[in-house]
C-alpha cells in the first residue's frame, strides 16, 4: 500500500477488472484479481463506491445488484481483524468498503449486523469502558444519549448494555446520565 499510484492509475486498472469480470468488481473481487488494495482506491477515491464512479462504473451493479452478505460480514471481519475491536458505524465509514447504511438495512441495525458477523462479543469490554463509551456519547450529545443513539453512533451495542447492567436506563444511572438532559451531570 505504501506504493504511490496516481487515480488515473487506479482508474485504469478498476476498469480493465471490470472488463475482465463482465461485470462491476467488488471489494472481494479487488482483493483476488485486482492490480491494486481496495484500501488504496479509499485512500484515493474516499470510498469503494466513489473509486467505482471515478472509473465510471456503477456502484449499484456490483455484485449482480445485491452484495452477498458474506462479502458484507467479510469487510466486518476485516476491519475487525485491523482493529483490534469490533467496528463502529464510524469505523466503517471512514476504514471501510461499504456505507454503513447497508448493514443497518440488510440487517436491520449495526448490532445485528455484528451478531451475524459474530463479532457482537463484547466479552474482553470491563464494566468502566462501556460506561466511559456512554460518557463519550454523552458528552458529544450534550445530553444522555438514548440506546438507539448508542446503536447508531456507539461503539457497543445496546444489547452489550443489558447483559452487562440489566437495562439501559440502569447503564446510565452507573453513568451518572439518568434523567441527565443537559450538561448538569456530575462531573
Amino acid at each position: 500500500m505504501s506504493q504511490q499510484v496516481t487515480p488515473e492509475t487506479l482508474r485504469s486498472a478498476l476498469q480493465s477488472l471490470a472488463a475482465r469480470l463482465g461485470k462491476t468488481p467488488t471489494v472481494v473481487d479487488m482483493h483476488e484479481e485486482g492490480d491494486f488494495s481496495p484500501e488504496q482506491y479509499q485512500e484515493v477515491f474516499g470510498g469503494w463506491n466513489e473509486a467505482l464512479e471515478a472509473a465510471g462504473l456503477d456502484p449499484e451493479e456490483m455484485g449482480s445488484k445485491r452484495i452477498p452478505d458474506r462479502e458484507l460480514l467479510a469487510e466486518l471481519q476485516r476491519l475487525y481483524t485491523e482493529l483490534g475491536k469490533p467496528p463502529t458505524q464510524r469505523d466503517m465509514t471512514e476504514r471501510g468498503a461499504y456505507s454503513n447504511r447497508t448493514y443497518r438495512l440488510r440487517f436491520g441495525s449495526w448490532s445485528a449486523a455484528l451478531q451475524e458477523a459474530m463479532l457482537d462479543t463484547n466479552d474482553g469490554i470491563s464494566e468502566a469502558e462501556l460506561l466511559r463509551e456512554i460518557e463519550r456519547l454523552a458528552d458529544e450529545l450534550g445530553r444522555a444519549p438514548k440506546a438507539a443513539e448508542m446503536d447508531e453512533r456507539g461503539a457497543y451495542a445496546p444489547v452489550t448494555y443489558h447483559r452487562r447492567f440489566g437495562s439501559w436506563r440502569q447503564a446510565l444511572a452507573e453513568a451518572d446520565l439518568d434523567g441527565c438532559t443537559g450538561d448538569n451531570r456530575r462531573r
